[in-house]
Order: structure tokens, then C-alpha cells, then sequence
């Protein structure tokens, strides 16, 4: 897929991508707000980062600046296309409750289709906006900007052996701890490491349980939240690759027995996991200030 040609004035997915992209590529770093709105502020970062690799400063990101940024079509990570709003992790749904149903709606006959002669003559169809895609709703990733960071990230994985993976290095370095192996549990790292490069500050700790009273709580929780779980029974997870039972990552989506978390040292690397709310607690849910 070819990623759109936009430039001042485009809002959407294309921009908050562009403005990730020119935040971790670009020295000094902007920094620009994940807004997904192409401002006088991108604009201006754009012409830098195009007079700096030698292209053509215009403004308009097409291809050949897109392809200079590192990002290929394949990199806009999918995301929610609207808002929904989950149920509390603390007030499951029932399931198979013996409520009465509601009654199904009655079916109103269609009407007949006008005579011919009496159709309207349909408007000349007017050209869709080239450079303006809609803005998500908010409570994805428009509501949640470091979300588009966090996804982007998918797919890290640990090295195998004695080598590190470097970026994994980079999400411990966000933390106190410092640069790390990526050996090191880096769950908590790489909630920091993401809420950073969305000019957020997180706990500043590489432990899960520091985000229990970061932020602002949540009684329900919403699409990217900071969730801190723990294991009922206490073991070496081999799913979080903790050794205290503790987890952080971001809120996803949840069932009546399920949580679907999107976070690092999940299986040993950045993925979305579904976790059973049998075998987990949920300690935190936590939204920046």
C-alpha cells in the first residue's frame, strides 16, 4: 500500500505517522504533539528535514519523503477506526444471564422505488479531498496518541543468544535502571520509552508495580490506559517474563474473561496478549495527567 501524499492542512493517521516518524529521525527532535494535525509546526519540521537530506522543499510529503524517513507503506500499524467504549474490568458482563430478551424490531415494508420520471437527477459526484483524511475518534489513537507509538513498535523481539537487542536497550534507558540486556524484564521500560517519545513523563522505573500510583485512576478503562496486573498464583511467567507476578502494558479491548494487553516482554517481545482474568488481577488502570 502507498501511503498518501499529504501537506499542510491534512489531518488523519498519514500525519500522527509523520509526525512519529520526523520526532525519532530527526536531530534536534522538533518535537512535535501526535495531534494528527498537519500545523504550521510540521510544516516548518517537514521543510527542515527535506532541506537536510537534499530534496525538494515543498512541504509535501509524497513518496520519495516518506521513503527517506524510513517509513513504507507497510509501517502505518493498523488501529481502531472508531471509538468503543469497553466494559470495566471491574463490572464483567454476566454471560448467560436468564433476563428476557428484548423483543425484535418489527420490519417496516420497503417502500416502492419511484417512477423513473420522478428520480431526481443525481448531482455531478464531486472529487473526494486528496490531502484531508478524517480524523480518528477520540478513545483511539487520536484520543491516545502514544498509541501510534506503541503499535509501531510491534514485532521487537529479544535476540537470540548472547546478543541484545538494541532497541530493547533504548526502552531500559528511558527508565532510572539505564541501558539494560534485553535479558532484563522490560515490560515497565517500554511503557516509559513510548509515553516519552509522546512527550509524556512515565514512572521513570523499570518496575510494573511503579505504575499502580502513576497518573490519574481509572474506574473503567479505555483504549490505551496503563494496565498493572498481577498473577494470582505467583510463579516465573513465562508470558510477561516476570519473576515478582507483576505486568504493565496498554488497554486494547477486553471480554468477560479475557484482557487483551498491547505491551513488551509479552512472549519476549512487543505484541498484543490476551490475559485470563482467572489467572490475573487488575491493580491499576491509569491514564496520564
Amino acid at each position: 500500500m502507498r501511503l498518501n501524499e499529504i501537506d499542510r492542512g491534512a489531518r488523519g493517521q498519514d500525519v500522527q505517522l509523520l509526525q512519529h516518524a520526523l520526532n525519532t529521525t530527526q536531530r534536534p527532535r522538533p518535537p512535535l504533539e501526535l495531534d494528527g494535525v498537519f500545523g504550521p509546526a510540521t510544516d516548518r519540521a517537514v521543510r527542515e528535514y527535506q532541506a537536510g537530506q537534499g530534496l525538494t522543499v515543498d512541504g509535501i510529503v509524497g513518496q520519495r519523503t516518506w521513503r527517506s524517513l524510513g517509513v513504507a507503506g507497510s509501517a502505518l500499524p493498523s488501529a481502531p477506526t472508531r471509538a468503543v467504549t469497553p466494559p470495566s474490568v471491574r463490572q464483567l458482563p454476566i454471560s448467560g444471564g436468564t433476563g428476557a430478551r428484548a423483543a425484535p424490531a418489527s420490519r417496516t415494508p420497503k417502500a416502492s422505488p419511484p417512477p423513473a420520471a420522478e428520480r431526481p437527477t443525481p448531482a455531478a459526484a464531486r472529487p473526494a479531498p486528496r490531502r484531508s483524511p478524517p480524523l480518528e475518534q477520540p478513545g483511539t489513537a487520536i484520543g491516545a496518541p502514544w498509541m501510534r507509538i506503541a503499535l509501531a513498535e510491534a514485532g521487537v523481539v529479544e535476540a537470540r543468544g548472547r546478543a541484545n537487542n538494541k532497541r530493547i536497550m533504548e526502552y531500559h534507558a528511558a527508565t532510572s535502571l539505564g541501558s539494560q540486556p534485553d535479558s532484563v524484564p522490560w515490560c515497565a521500560s517500554f511503557v516509559n520509552w513510548v509515553l516519552a517519545q509522546a512527550n509524556l513523563r512515565g514512572s521513570r522505573s523499570a518496575a510494573a508495580a511503579s505504575f499502580a500510583t502513576w497518573g490519574q485512576k481509572l474506574e473503567t478503562p479505555r483504549y490505551g490506559a496503563i494496565i498493572q496486573i498481577s498473577q494470582k498464583r505467583r510463579t516465573n511467567d513465562r508470558a510477561t517474563g516476570s519473576s515478582s507476578g507483576n505486568h504493565v502494558a496498554f488497554f486494547i479491548s477486553q471480554t468477560a474473561t479475557h484482557i487483551k494487553l498491547l505491551g513488551g516482554n509479552q512472549s519476549d517481545s512487543v505484541k498484543e496478549s490476551n490475559f485470563s482474568l482467572a489467572s490475573y488481577d487488575v491493580k491499576a488502570i491509569r491514564w496520564p495527567y
